[in-house]
């Protein structure tokens, strides 16, 4: 990803006074002598209609009120519910700070000199008094960090609980950094408060992102060289308070800067974030390592890593999780959603228990497509492909391509997933693998191939049983390379008209000579001619756009064909009955599949309910 450029609203500096600039904007340039007629002109007109009577000046003030309120109530919306002033050290929420800027003497300079204070004026002011710094630490215990309860007047004044120095140090650098007021996520929102704690949770990427400054504290750190080892690194919520912040600065346990550096420490260890739901598995793994206080905190943390919004209900446990893979899978098709190790989700088979289960490089299958194992030969051209395969496959392949799978979607806590499945026809245990649940598994298309597995498994020796598995291949849309050009038909000729003559013809009236009647006739068998010419060339084109059409058809069928020939990573099911769901079978190591040599097979693609 590249560099979003910092904004400059964000940088903790004042770039001149508002005696200067008020200044600088009241200065008029009288005009020239030398200016064209033209011009002229049209600045009387301008000046004219500026005065005319037409606007009324009651009017126009009103509508300036307005702007502005409205500038002020968009800046409001987007701030944090509560924020510390820095200079009182006194918490007002978010309604209490629009008085506050109205009574400031900032606001009355530009409200007496509104008619002449244009738009982008008060806007850069609003977002300069507005302007606040947000604390990023690592909790310790919750008795001793001070809570929205415990604060009463001045922050500056409390002497209890034990990490209130914490909040006054943040406080004081915060306005040292230039900043008027301060948030932190243990004292700013009321948590008896389910509404304000849940608009909190789903908000607070945003107030991180909109700040002017995140100071990160890092209580175990005294030197850069520990930098890598501190326990902010290990927690869930400080991801996001690292990824969304736009200006950093972190600070050692003596409350000392731990660069020496006014410039933006992010810059220094990562390049800017975007949320979002590409990469998943990436973005998954970034929490593995990390951990939460409560369960459902590890769901709630990548929220704003993943720009979705879902309502915060603690209590639900691991459930928080399964929820959050659901939003994900609703906004895109990115299969490494479903790339995991590990134990499933007691909720739901296809949706991992924890995110630690992505912390597993994301697998290329092409890079087993010389291995030993693969022994099938690719035959060279496309239509000796295709005409290995018997008309039934042939015609599955060609549905496929004309009508592919429009993804998954899950329905009373079952999911409807296409797979190209291959049935089981034995599992046994490995004997060469004591002590661990390794299994050997034959399947239709497939060579043998071994899986290792969470839970134990019944035994399939090819007999009639009540369990039954299946290897499933998930469908991708990538597996549709088209090659060529994929354009449609040949545009069809105009249909023929008549000539026009370059000049109007004679009268009709006057009567033409016997022999201009000849010459005319001939003519016109020429024109037949060409016409004849024309339309045979146009039928041969036809011809020739209907050949190259079956070609690339054959071409990309082919291409299909190849790629479900290489190896992949495959998933095991299992259903307790002829009825039930089938359920996916967690593995401690991806399963790669390699088709069986010798031939060309190709499974039809089967919807299959899972849960």
């Amino acid at each position: 990803m590249e560099d979003e450029p910092l904004r400059q609203d964000s940088l903790p500096i004042v770039t001149e006074s508002p005696q200067e600039e008020e200044e600088a904007e009241i200065q008029f340039t009288s005009p020239s002598l030398d200016i064209p007629a033209e011009e002229s002109a049209n600045a009387v007109e301008d000046i004219d209609r500026a005065d005319s009577p037409v606007e009324d000046p009651e009017v126009t003030l009103k509508n300036l009120q307005d702007t502005f309120q409205n500038i002020i109530d968009d800046k409001l919306a987007n701030l944090p519910l509560r924020l510390i002033d820095t200079h009182s050290g006194i918490q007002y929420t978010n309604n209490d700070l629009e008085g506050i800027f109205k009574e400031s003497e900032e606001y009355q300079r530009l409200y007496e000199n509104l008619p002449v204070t244009s738009v982008s004026k008060f806007q850069r002011k609003v977002n300069e008094f507005f302007r606040y710094a947000m604390l990023s630490h690592k909790w310790a215990s919750a008795k001793d960090e001070p809570q929205y309860w415990q604060i009463k007047g001045s922050v500056y004044e409390m002497d209890a609980p034990r990490e209130i120095s914490k909040l006054q140090q943040f406080c004081t650098t915060s306005k040292k950094e230039g900043y008027r007021w301060a948030w932190s996520d243990t004292c700013c929102i009321d948590k008896t408060n389910n509404a304000e704690l849940q608009e909190s949770i789903i908000s607070m990427f945003s107030w991180y992102k909109e700040s002017g400054i995140t100071i990160v504290y890092l209580a175990d750190v005294s030197d850069i060289s520990q930098l890598k080892d501190s326990q902010w690194f290990k927690r869930g919520w400080t991801l996001q308070e690292l990824l969304a912040p736009q200006f950093i600065r972190f600070y050692k346990q003596d409350w000392q800067p731990l660069v020496d550096s006014d410039k933006n420490h992010k810059e220094e260890l990562l390049t800017a974030f975007k949320p979002g739901v590409d990469h998943v598995k990436k973005r998954l793994s970034w929490v593995g390592a990390r951990t939460t206080k409560k369960i459902e905190d590890i769901a709630y943390c990548l929220m704003g890593i993943f720009g979705i919004h879902m309502p915060v209900m603690y209590g639900e446990k691991h459930n928080a999780f399964v929820r959050l893979q659901k939003e994900i899978m609703a906004l895109t098709d990115d299969l490494s959603l479903f790339d995991w190790l590990g134990e499933s989700s007691t909720l739901h088979s296809y949706f991992a228990a924890h995110p630690r289960c992505f912390m597993t490089p994301t697998y290329d299958a092409r890079q087993d497509s010389t291995s030993s194992k693969f022994e099938f030969r690719l035959l060279k051209t496309s239509k000796r492909i295709t005409s290995g395969l018997s008309s039934s496959a042939l015609k599955l392949v060609k549905d496929v391509l004309s009508n592919p799978p429009h993804g998954r979607f899950i329905a009373n806590g079952r999911m409807s997933m296409p797979f190209f499945v291959h049935e089981v026809a034995t599992l046994v245990p490995n004997q060469n693998k004591p002590g661990i649940l390794s299994y050997l598994v034959k399947a239709e298309g497939l060579a043998e191939l071994e899986v290792i597995v969470t839970q134990k498994l019944e035994p399939s020796y090819g007999k009639r049983l009540a369990v039954k598995y299946r290897i499933v291949r998930m469908w991708e849309a990538n597996l549709l390379q088209r090659q060529g050009s994929t354009g449609g038909e040949a545009p069809q000729a105009d249909a023929p008209h008549a000539d026009t003559p370059d000049s109007p013809e004679p009268p009709a009236a006057e009567p033409k000579q016997e022999k201009e009647k000849e010459k005319e006739k001939g003519k016109g068998k020429e024109k037949d001619k060409e016409k004849d010419k024309e339309k045979d060339k146009e039928r041969k084109g036809k011809e020739k756009e209907k050949e190259r059409k079956g070609q690339r058809q054959g071409n990309t069928a082919a291409a299909l064909i190849r790629r479900l020939q290489e190896p992949f990573v495959a998933q095991l099911l299992c259903s307790s009955g002829e009825k039930q769901p089938w359920r996916r079978v967690g593995t401690t190591t991806r399963v790669i599949a390699h088709a069986s040599p010798g031939s060309v097979n190709f499974r039809a693609l089967e919807n299959v309910i899972v849960h």
